[in-house]
């Protein structure tokens, strides 16, 4: 991938020398004189490279392509290049989030958050007070609501929602595999006791079979007659406000899971133009018809990519949609839903497999990670050099982890969704099935490459506390002492490689991305602190800057809370 022109990075070059003089309230570029030698050292943060011939670096200097041509131990001091100092403490390698939904991000603005409702009549509140403020909309959404929250833990119903809005109301759990509808949006979608429960899916419904208004994973699919689409300025929006608030968390670059090929076409212009403030590399989303023809039609860009297909191979954990080898711990008879047809999810992974892309697939429970690895072993034939990834693999058997590394697969993996699922996912499992779960030491031991993200927005998009949930497997407040199930823990530079040169090597960019090394693209995520050895400050750490390419695209300061 190239980098911005000269013009641009100069003029970001010099801005941020301003910046450093005399700090203003907003960073803004001024347009001066380009720098004459096309070099740029820059300095201030210790820099990790994330190389072993020169673990840290004093300071480094990048072409007028945004690549690296030296690096240093000592900052230079008679150079004749410019030296621009970086405000912060610690320099990382562009952190990479390896797996999230940009749009998702930036429809959230757009939406009631239900999260940390600690009942359905809290919910029902904020939905009502967002409904009064948004007269305009036609449907009411939201996402966010965890019904492990909830007084005994029993999943909400359209009655609750029962005069707070005559709109039909749609609202996503917060692993977006579950929805909790009213009463007009049944009616709407003309879902009644006489409508069958989907392949892959299912209504949750009263004793006398009417249903209660939770529509489970592929049932979801009955409510799109409901929602309005979006136009292409709709999806602009979306995709520009899901990369900022990324951008603004400190991550250089990130891997968009399951975009339609409607929305890669935005990309791809924005792209073209100049307009995308970090690295994407997406991965069409596999049940959209035409998926897998449309993976020729894009290029390469400044900052782009298409790189793949995402499919589902089950639902979640949390609304017990995961398909697992044996009954739920919490509720026997259920072992959870295949989301696509087996035969259906071979022959798109094929398809995929001979066009050269990437197949990324979620499967969570140890019944989902086992059919992706066997239909793995059948179409490459031995041939690992599509590297194509599970995500999530969240609950895996003990025969099946070496398998990951046998064939290639890489475990596309989010820390905090173990701190989220802890309090709960030891009674979905049982003390022996969980062993096998958010097992990313396990992993990494046996050679297995780890790619890490957050979900979003399902999870928070900021990298940082994926970090420390990596470290420490524990919440934010510290429980339970020793983290959960310790001997999962990583160091902080293996949470931190995972995130960088896991997440490069995920996308087959390990040759330019994920270090910082001679001839690799000059991407840093810069903190106010140096986290490491003491876990607590991954979650105090700030973002100073973010430079992309040799590009601050962000100056977060002066150093301290945002």
């Amino acid at each position: 991938m190239s980098s911005p022109s000269a013009p641009v990075r100069a003029l970001a070059t010099v801005a941020l020398i301003l910046a450093v003089i005399s700090p203003p309230a907003a960073a803004e570029e001024v347009p001066v004189e380009q720098n004459p030698a096309r070099v740029t050292v820059y300095a201030g943060p210790v820099f990790v490279t994330q190389d072993p011939d020169l673990p840290e670096a004093a300071a480094v200097a990048v072409d007028h392509h945004g690549r690296i041509v030296e690096l240093y131990g000592e900052v230079p001091r008679d150079t004749e290049w410019p030296v621009v100092t970086l405000p912060g403490r610690l320099a990382l390698p562009g952190l990479c989030d390896a797996h999230l939904h940009v749009s998702g991000i930036g429809r959230l603005r757009e939406q009631v958050s239900l999260r940390g409702c600690r009942s359905p009549q809290e919910a029902a509140a904020r939905v009502q007070a967002f409904a009064a403020a948004h007269p305009e909309l036609p449907v009411i959404q939201g996402r966010g609501w965890d019904q492990s929250l909830f007084p005994g833990r029993r999943f909400p119903t359209a009655a609750d929602l029962d005069g707070v809005c005559d709109r039909p109301v749609i609202l996503r759990r917060v692993d977006g595999h579950a929805a909790w509808v009213n009463r007009a949006a049944l009616r709407a979608a003309g879902i009644s006791a006489a409508t069958p429960d989907p392949a892959g899916g299912r209504l949750l419904r009263d004793a006398a079979g009417a249903p209660l208004g939770v529509l489970v994973d592929n049932a979801l699919d009955l409510l799109d007659g409901v929602v309005p689409p979006p136009d292409d300025a709709t999806r602009e929006r979306w995709l520009l406000a899901g990369l900022n608030a990324c951008a603004d968390a400190g991550l250089t670059a990130v891997h968009d899971m399951g975009e339609s090929p409607a929305v890669a076409d935005v990309a791809q212009r924005l792209a073209d133009a100049g307009r995308l403030p970090i690295r994407l590399f997406v991965y069409l989303e596999g049940s959209v018809p035409g998926a897998v023809a449309a993976l020729d039609r894009y290029h390469d860009a400044p900052r782009f990519a298409v790189v793949g297909v995402k499919s589902y191979a089950d639902g979640a954990l949390g609304s017990r949609g995961a398909a697992l080898l044996a009954d739920y711990g919490d509720d026997p008879g259920n072992r959870g839903l295949l989301v696509t047809d087996p035969d259906t999810l071979r022959a798109r992974m094929a398809a995929v497999h001979r066009r050269g892309f990437q197949n990324a697939v979620h499967a969570i429970g140890d019944r989902a990670n086992r059919l992706v690895l066997d239909i793995v072993a059948d179409i490459q034939h031995g041939d690992t050099s599509r590297r194509h990834r599970v995500e999530h693999a969240q609950v895996v058997a003990p025969d099946d982890f070496p398998r990951f590394r046998e064939l290639g697969v890489i475990a596309s993996m989010q820390p905090t969704h173990a701190t989220s699922d802890m309090r709960w996912a030891e009674q979905r499992l049982g003390p022996q099935r969980v062993l096998g779960a958010y097992a990313w030491r396990t992993m990494r031991d046996l050679g297995v490459p780890l790619a890490f993200g957050s979900d979003a927005p399902v999870e928070n998009w900021d990298p940082l506390p994926g970090i420390y949930a990596a470290v420490t497997r524990q919440d934010k407040s510290g429980w339970p002492p020793g983290g959960w199930y310790p001997a999962q823990r990583l160091t902080d530079a293996e949470a931190v490689a995972a995130f960088t040169t896991g997440a490069a090597y995920a996308v087959h960019r390990e040759g330019e991305l994920g270090r910082l090394s001679r001839g690799y693209l000059f991407d840093v995520t810069v903190l106010d602190r140096d986290p490491r050895g003491r876990p607590a400050q991954w979650l105090a750490a700030r973002v100073t800057a973010v430079v992309v390419g040799g590009e601050v695209v962000r100056r977060i300061g002066p150093p301290g809370r945002r």
